[in-house]
């Protein structure tokens, strides 16, 4: 018998594997990959590798000069050595929980360490980021699209928004204001309606 735990756990990796366009069922060793990466008390370069081992076989991380990617329109950081160090460093950050959950996905996706896997391997990192350091038990519940895309909302601001603070207040980090911020319809090129 499945625990809910399991069955969450199991719509998680086929969500994480259908964004990437994969549609089959997730293999068992993907999932039991991702029950053993959320268990790791730490994550290290040599626990991410092991992770993609098994949901990208053979992309290995981009430690050498040359092994350089791009993805759409991001051209990630040269492959090198600093892409190694730079991923330690990341989870470094992590791990003494001083980024967010999403602060460090866009970090991790933005080096995009691996010559493959780095969209399923940063969907684990978030996943132990919200499980681990108690930011949202129920993430594994709702998903990453649903909670990821409330978090994102949550991180961006406007520039109407910000400029609409004044130095002092944005320095203070103060909360936007509780009303919408909505276009000006009498404004030149805009219709009333």
């Amino acid at each position: 018998m499945m625990t809910q735990f399991s069955i969450d756990l199991e719509r998680f990796v086929s969500e994480s594997n259908r964004i990437e366009g994969i549609t089959r069922i997730p293999t068992n060793a993907e999932i039991d990959a991702h029950d053993e990466f959320i268990d790791l008390p730490i994550l290290t370069v040599k626990s991410l590798e092991a992770f993609v081992a098994v949901v990208a076989p053979r992309k290995l991380l981009r430690r050498k000069a040359g092994m350089n990617v791009r993805v759409g329109n991001h051209i990630a950081p040269r492959g090198g050595p600093e892409v190694e160090a730079r991923l330690d460093s990341l989870l470094d950050q992590i791990n003494a929980d001083l980024l967010t959950a999403w602060e460090a996905h866009r970090a991790y996706e933005t080096l995009h360490p691996f010559m493959d896997g780095n969209g399923r391997s940063g969907r684990a990192v978030w996943l132990w980021q919200m499980l681990r350091q108690d930011r949202d038990p129920y993430a594994l519940q709702r998903g990453f699209l649903h909670t990821f895309y409330y978090q994102t909302l949550g991180e961006c601001r406007l520039p109407a928004e910000s400029s609409a603070h004044s130095p002092s207040e944005a320095s203070a980090g103060k909360e936007a204001r509780d009303e919408p911020i909505l276009p000006n319809p009498t404004s030149p090129g805009k219709e009333m309606r």
